[in-house]
């Protein structure tokens, strides 16, 4: 009996000098911050080639679903030429580890009408399909950094004959120096060539993009990007977007206008809803 109750004493101590031991906190990179902020970072999620390729992505991992409308036009009056589409998609990402995420786009409906000094086209058909992976590398207080890499995939029917492939591999940065002020660059480089009978026409680019979003409130902000590409198409673009937060749902717009370059857009824009989760 007393041995029970020297036994129970002893336990009951080593639990009060356990539970009076002070709570050790683990350090709290920004990933964690941002998580907790739920508005969508780093750059708009706009581009101006296939799906989300060549376009900035945010550096720090998330679980999400949402939907995508994207319109392009080319109108060149003197050259009798127009072509305008609009690409509805599906994406979606999962944090697999608070590093790591896994990320993909899909084009469900891609829709393009085409009409020159003869020819009237009008198009709708599946688009294209990115899958990616997302590292994160250094994740201070401040300052977070992921590589990113996708690919593209060949499951658009959009050229006859030919299947489109590509990958591309990239660095993506978000410097927040203050609550209300969010900075970020992305980096990347690409390779897309054509599956089919034609010959394949492989094609390099290098894509930079700097900008920043002003954020007053947890559920608005303001962005300002401003992308450059380089390679068979290139071209140097603002683009301005808001974003709106309530409770677990986002919504981005942005458009986009090529101002240097051979680029023959007269614009691109976007509409972004998703659900984090």
């Amino acid at each position: 009996m007393r041995t029970l109750a020297l036994s129970l004493l002893i336990s009951t101590a080593a639990l009060a000098q356990e539970v009076s031991q002070p709570v050790v906190e683990l350090p709290r990179g920004g990933c964690v911050a941002t998580e907790a902020r739920g508005l969508p970072e780093g750059p708009l999620a706009m581009g101006y080639v296939e799906a989300d390729l060549a376009s900035g992505r945010r550096a720090c991992p998330r679980n999400e679903v949402g939907l995508g409308v994207r319109g392009l036009g080319i109108i060149d009056t003197p050259a009798f030429y127009g072509d305008v589409g609009a690409k509805g998609a599906l994406f979606g990402s999962w944090a697999v580890r608070p590093t790591t995420e896994l990320f993909a786009t899909l084009e469900a409906v891609s829709f393009g009408f085409t009409q020159n000094a003869t020819l009237t086209k009008t198009e709708i058909t599946l688009g294209h399909m990115t899958a990616g992976v997302a590292q994160v590398l250094y994740d201070t207080e401040k300052l977070s950094g992921a590589l990113t890499g996708r690919v593209l995939l060949p499951t658009s029917f959009e050229i006859p004959g030919v299947r489109l492939v590509g990958a591309e591999l990239g660095h993506t940065v978000s410097w927040r120096p203050k609550a209300w002020l969010e900075v970020h660059g992305a980096a990347s480089i690409d390779l897309t060539a054509g599956l089919g009978a034609a010959r394949s026409d492989p094609r390099v680019g290098a894509l930079g993009v700097v900008g920043a979003m002003w954020q007053p409130t947890s559920w608005f902000g303001l962005v300002l990007d401003v992308s450059g590409r380089a390679g068979r198409v290139s071209y140097l673009a603002p683009t301005l977007g808001a974003r709106f937060r309530i409770s677990s749902f986002g919504l981005e717009l942005a458009g986009s206008l090529p101002v240097v370059g051979n680029d023959r857009h007269d614009f691109v824009a976007s509409a972004r809803f998703s659900w984090r989760f």
